[in-house]
C-alpha cells in the first residue's frame, strides 16, 4: 500500500480512536523514521515494523522507544546490528526459515504452516497472511466439525435453520450474540439473544456473521483472532474493489471469496475439500484453488495489500483498471472496519 496514504489514514484513525486489544503494526520506510510523523501518529496500540541495518537508525528506534513508542524490527540473517540488542524489543519480526532467537521478545513469524509452528516458542504471533493453500494443525474434533458445519448453514441456508442450529449448539450463542451486537455486525441497536441477532440482521448479514464465528470458534484465540479479523478484512476490501469496477460476478460473492480464503487455514481443510463440504459455486472454488480467474486475482491483489509486496500490487492493481491510490484507500478502509471485530472475540 502506498505509505503516504496509509499514514494519512492512520491519522484519521487515531483521532478516531482504535478499538480492540490487539497492537496494530504497521510497516514503514527508514525515510519515515526520521520525520517527524511519528510523533503525530502516536498512540498506544501502535507498533512501527522497521528495518533497523545500522547503529543510526538503531539509536533513532531506542531513542523514540524511550518516549514511550513501540518498535517491531526484523531480525535477518547476519543483522548484527538486530542481532546485539535483542534485549531492547517488545517485538521481534523473524523469517520462518530462520532460528527462534533467544528473547523474551514477541515473535511475529510469517510463512510458517502446519507442524513447523510447534518449533517456535510460546506465545508467538504468526502474521496472518495465508492463502488458501497453507493449512493449521487439527484441533478437537468436535469443535471442528461443529464449526464447519456452522460455515456450510451460514452460506447456504436460511436465518430459521441458523437458529436451529445455534439452538442445538447452545455454546455458538454468547459468541455470535457478541459479534452482532459489535461494530462489525453493524446492528442499530443491540440484540437480546443470538436468535433476536440473527432476525435483526437478516438472511445476508446473520450468514456472515455467523460465518465469522465459524472461522474464530467458540473460543478465539489470539491466532483464530487474527483469521477472523483477516477473513473480514480481506471480504469487506473485495466487495468494495468489485463496486469500484473489478471486474467479478457480483459483490456479494466477492464478500464471500475474502471470507473463505481463510478458512482452510483456520479449519484446516484442504481447499478441495472444503469446497465439496460447502458446495461452493465454480467462482469461488476457482478462486480459492488459485486457478485463474478474476475473483483469484482480486484474492491475490488483498493478499499484496496485506504483505506489502509493491511489485505483485502494482501487477493486480493494473488487471483491475483501478487506480492504485483508490485501491489503497478501500484497503484501509476494510483495515479499519474490520479492526473493530477483534473486541467481540475476546
Amino acid at each position: 500500500m502506498d505509505e503516504d496514504m496509509l499514514l494519512t489514514g492512520l491519522f484519521s484513525l487515531v483521532q478516531d480512536g482504535l478499538t480492540g486489544s490487539l497492537p496494530l503494526m504497521v510497516q514503514i520506510s527508514a525515510e519515515i523514521l526520521f520525520s517527524d510523523v511519528l510523533h503525530e501518529i502516536r498512540h498506544p496500540a501502535l507498533v512501527w515494523r522497521v528495518n533497523v541495518d545500522d547503529t543510526q537508525q538503531l539509536a533513532r528506534v531506542l531513542a523514540l522507544q524511550d518516549e514511550g513508542m513501540r518498535f517491531c524490527p526484523a531480525l535477518n540473517p547476519g543483522n548484527a546490528v538486530v542481532l546485539d540488542s535483542l534485549q531492547a524489543w517488545q517485538f521481534l519480526a523473524c523469517r520462518a526459515d530462520c532460528a527462534a532467537p533467544p528473547t523474551g521478545a514477541r515473535l511475529i513469524v510469517e510463512g510458517v504452516a502446519g507442524t513447523a509452528r510447534q518449533q517456535w516458542p510460546a506465545g508467538t504471533w504468526f502474521k496472518s497472511g495465508a492463502l488458501p493453500d497453507d493449512t493449521l494443525p487439527g484441533r478437537d474434533a468436535q469443535d471442528a466439525t461443529m464449526q464447519v458445519d456452522l460455515l456450510a448453514i451460514a452460506l447456504g441456508h436460511s436465518v430459521e435453520t441458523l437458529i436451529s442450529f445455534v439452538r442445538l449448539n447452545p455454546k455458538l450463542g454468547p459468541r455470535l450474540l457478541a459479534i452482532a451486537n459489535s461494530q462489525a455486525g453493524g446492528l442499530s441497536r443491540p440484540a437480546e439473544s443470538a436468535a433476536h441477532a440473527l432476525v435483526m440482521l437478516g438472511p445476508q448479514r446473520a450468514g456472515r456473521v455467523a460465518a465469522l464465528l465459524a472461522l474464530a470458534g467458540t473460543h478465539p484465540t489470539e491466532t483464530t483472532r487474527q483469521h477472523a479479523v483477516s477473513a473480514l478484512t480481506r471480504a469487506l476490501f473485495m466487495g468494495k474493489i468489485t463496486r469500484l469496477g473489478a471486474p467479478a460476478e457480483n459483490a456479494a460473492a466477492a464478500f464471500e471469496i475474502g471470507l473463505l480464503s481463510v478458512a482452510p487455514h483456520a479449519l484446516n481443510l484442504p481447499v478441495d475439500a472444503l469446497t465439496r463440504r460447502l458446495g461452493l459455486p465454480p467462482a469461488m472454488a476457482r478462486a480459492l484453488s488459485a486457478e485463474p480467474s478474476p475473483e483469484g486475482a482480486m484474492l491475490r491483489l488483498a493478499h499484496a495489500c496485506e504483505t506489502n509486496n509493491a511489485d505483485a500490487l502494482t501487477v493486480y492493481a493494473n488487471a483491475t483498471d483501478i487506480p492504485l491510490h483508490q485501491i489503497s484507500v478501500a484497503y484501509l478502509d476494510a483495515l479499519i472496519a474490520a479492526s473493530a471485530l477483534d473486541a467481540a472475540l475476546i
